[in-house]
């Protein structure tokens, strides 16, 4: 009798007329205080569901049986759904407070041991040799006195140079290295086959606060830079790592002109924290903000803000969109996952598009090609980002990058972009440049001064006609 009774109240029309009222009023003001939608949708969407309200509390009201149970369940079905839209709106919230929350950054230390070395746990290296570089860096020291809680009594040695570990690894000359992941990459150059000879078998992550350095700008009325940076990992995205996919993204809100900016890994350029030349690709063990500045002193650009991604999120992205259609200009297979790809439009999913950015042997321009490649998936990336189908899955695309992605750009800044975008659905003109240069081989970069190395030396014809193509479509 008294479930009879509960189910008989719940369906009173007053109390199905206040539920959807209640709904209508909730998902109003999560709405507005996401802020997404231009005034006059907002106000459409307002009139809309205020109207529909008013419907059903007349049809629901009547003395007509039929009409009034009919009335009940659409009523009702419209409760549900704009409960699953308050949801998802808030989830959106929570997942744009995430990656715009980019006050750390991780320092991963990893101990390193040959294959054939017999040691599978860190316990076994208890009274034997492990070699670190760099020590009197804030994160080593931290490092090593974890390292110590959990090794007993190893016998720890600095040696000068990071690529040194790798020679007294292979030579015996050590048991394990304890080495930050970010200069592992780095042991690859002197050891093609680092990875594969050898096994991590512990790691510890050092967390530190940073300052936010963004330069605030007024999104949909001035022009701003974003510097992209790709980093080599598959791991947490605020983990400090070379950054092999270098971009500034020179936007202008009014003229709706983008303009791609691709700088190659191996630009030889003066790094901003050593105060000497080396590769781009190696201002990224500084942090990101050491790239910023590093790419910010070599164009003479002020960057406003910072992207920041790894190959995970790249193919959470693009599968997110449902999908990119990208051009190239010429067939081949693609070396790491042989996937086929055609000249003319290709529909790449995540895979696809991550070994299609990656791959530069299968290209007669080697590095060159791989960079006006990647220009082609992210301009498809935008080009369907900022379509109107965009809103149907804008949750799942939020989904996507948590946690693979991170911004200094704030939650309204980027809400203010997709409002603009929503309200006008204009068209963007987007354009792609890259510098060019010369290849060569060498040893002195900052890094790495004893090792011979291949650098690209800037074109200083192609990084003028770049600064000046930036200052033009910053201009209004």
């Amino acid at each position: 009798m008294k479930i009879k009774s509960f189910i008989k109240t719940l369906t009173n029309w007053r109390v199905v007329v206040c539920i959807q009222l209640v709904t209508t009023i909730l998902t109003l003001f999560i709405l507005h205080r996401l802020n997404i939608l231009p005034l006059r949708l907002f106000i459409i969407a307002t009139v809309v569901l205020m109207l529909l309200e008013a419907l059903m509390a007349f049809i629901v009201s009547r003395k007509n049986v039929i009409a009034s149970q009919l009335g009940k369940v659409v009523s009702i079905i419209l409760s549900i759904l704009l409960i699953i839209v308050s949801i998802n709106v808030e989830k959106s919230t929570s997942v744009l407070n995430q990656i715009t929350n980019s006050d750390s950054q991780i320092t991963r230390l990893n101990l390193i041991v040959m294959n054939d070395s017999g040691i599978s746990k860190p316990e076994e290296l208890a009274n034997k040799d492990i070699e670190y570089a760099y020590g009197e860096s804030s994160e080593m020291k931290s490092g090593l006195e974890q390292l110590q809680e959990v090794v007993d009594s190893p016998d720890l040695s600095q040696v000068e140079n990071v690529t040194d570990l790798a020679d007294d690894l292979y030579d015996g000359n050590t048991d394990a290295i304890f080495v930050n992941e970010a200069y592992s990459s780095l042991l690859e150059d002197t050891h093609e086959t680092f990875t594969n000879d050898t096994t991590i078998i512990y790691s510890i992550d050092i967390k530190e606060d940073v300052t936010d350095f963004a330069k605030q700008a007024d999104v949909t009325s001035e022009s701003f830079n974003i510097f992209i940076s790709g980093i080599d990992t598959t791991g947490p995205v605020s983990t400090i790592s070379r950054s092999d996919v270098n971009m500034v993204v020179t936007v202008n809100p009014v003229t709706k002109k983008i303009l791609l900016t691709s700088i190659p890994r191996d630009y030889y350029v003066t790094l901003a924290n050593k105060g000497q030349k080396d590769k781009l690709t190696h201002a990224g063990l500084g942090g990101v903000e050491n790239s910023v500045k590093t790419v910010e002193n070599f164009l003479g650009i002020e960057i406003n803000y910072y992207v920041k991604v790894n190959f995970t999120s790249l193919i959470k992205m693009v599968d997110a969109l449902g999908g990119i259609d990208v051009e190239s200009p010429i067939s081949f297979v693609t070396t790491t996952e042989r996937f086929q790809i055609k000249q003319g439009i290709n529909h790449m999913n995540g895979k696809v598009a991550l070994d299609f950015v990656r791959e530069r042997h299968a290209l007669s321009g080697g590095d060159n090609d791989r960079v006006k490649n990647q220009q082609r998936v992210l301009s498809a990336m935008i080009e369907k980002a900022m379509s109107p189908n965009v809103i149907t899955n804008y949750t799942e695309i939020l989904d996507s990058i948590s946690g693979s992605f991170e911004t200094n750009m704030t939650t309204s800044e980027i809400t203010s972009l997709i409002r603009m975008q929503l309200d006008d659905l204009a068209s963007w003109d987007i354009e792609q440049i890259q510098l060019t240069g010369t290849g060569t081989t060498m040893t002195g970069g900052a890094y790495m001064p004893g090792s011979r190395l291949y650098y690209m030396l800037p074109n200083e014809d192609s990084v003028n006609g770049c600064k000046s193509q930036i200052e033009a479509t910053m201009a209004n």
